[in-house]
């Protein structure tokens, strides 16, 4: 319990910094990206909502198997918004 919130917090953070700077936090190059502030932000986003779902999931009761649903659900969303938006 203690590690995951650990790790919510790091993505939390994570999630931020690409929403503020508009750059994904260790790494370098891009390659095959368009737009890399608005593919960051929406990268980021996703991330923060992760870690969000991450710390709720300490306070509230949260089955892994719905855990797991609803974070697919937001990978695929963010790559939807990818794919709509022309980020990649």
């Amino acid at each position: 319990m203690i590690v995951q919130s650990i790790i919510g917090v790091f993505l939390i953070f994570y999630g931020l910094f690409s929403l503020i700077k508009g750059r994904i936090p260790f790494k370098k190059e891009y390659h095959g990206v368009k737009k890399i502030g608005l593919h960051c932000r929406i990268e980021g986003g996703g991330v923060l909502l992760i870690g969000a779902l991450m710390l709720l999931r300490n306070f509230v009761s949260i089955e892994t198997s719905s855990f797991m649903i609803i974070f697919l659900v937001i990978c695929i969303i963010t790559v939807f918004f990818e794919i709509v938006f022309k980020a990649i």
